[in-house]
């Protein structure tokens, strides 16, 4: 893949993923903020569980699915495995049975180690990228829809003190004139207004955004963790 294709796949990921939450934003859970801080680069001791042995992953969002297929283009030993699950997903009832086809179809050239080293090693790092790359998309948009508008508030602002003043020297002279700059004062403190909703509105959104986003990372990191640790159940 040349740098040229790269950046527009990872242009094309971007829009995907604010298009799937533009219009569903969800609550922040207690994990979110933790997961976060590790996305962007914080440090922890702490690891996470590894799944019960019987749990079923929860369904992905729009979002996290659209972030583990980029989290899983590259191909690796992992992706080997997942390659052959997929088709015996609708043939294999037993999941136990199922990976043990799977892996016997690369045994020869893949070790249960790489496929546990691929998911630790590449795929979770890759996930890492991503979480970078969202979160300096984020600032861009709220440079876009909030700066504008912050430039605006300021000035309008700006204008209604001075239009005040006006009002308070020309009262004597011009009482036609002051009712004009009045209704003047009163569409700008309209603006103002609307533009200070629209402010807390955005800035709510972009917030939800980053909720989202923290969940749907936590769901991809959660599936990663299960499939390694289902790797290592049935294959080491």
């Amino acid at each position: 893949m040349t740098d040229g294709d790269e950046a527009t796949l990872r242009h094309g990921l971007g829009a995907q993923l604010w298009g799937a939450v533009k219009g569903a934003l969800i609550d922040e859970d207690p994990i979110a903020a933790a997961r976060r801080a590790k996305l962007q680069g914080g440090k922890t001791s702490d690891k996470p569980a590894a799944p019960a042995p019987d749990a079923t992953p929860a369904a992905m969002s729009p979002m996290a699915a659209t972030l583990m297929a980029q989290v899983l283009s590259k191909a690796t030993a992992y992706t080997a495995l997942t390659e052959k699950l997929a088709p015996l997903e609708t043939i294999v009832v037993d999941e136990r049975t199922r990976y043990q086809a799977a892996y016997a179809l690369i045994r020869s050239s893949r070790s249960v180690d790489q496929v546990v080293q691929a998911i630790a090693m590449q795929h979770l790092p890759a996930l890492e990228a991503e979480a970078a790359r969202f979160a300096t998309q984020l600032e861009d948009k709220e440079r876009q829809e909030i700066g504008a508008r912050s430039q605006e508030l300021q000035a309008l602002t700006t204008n209604i003190d001075a239009a005040a003043q006006q009002v308070a020297l020309l009262r004597e002279d011009a009482e036609q004139r002051i009712r004009q700059i009045e209704a003047t004062v009163a569409r700008d403190r309209e603006r103002q207004a609307q533009l200070t909703r629209e402010i807390d509105a955005k800035r709510h959104e972009l917030a939800g955004v980053q909720r989202q986003f923290d969940a749907a990372a936590r769901s991809v990191a959660q599936a990663l963790d299960a499939a390694r640790a289902t790797v290592l159940r049935y294959l080491a």
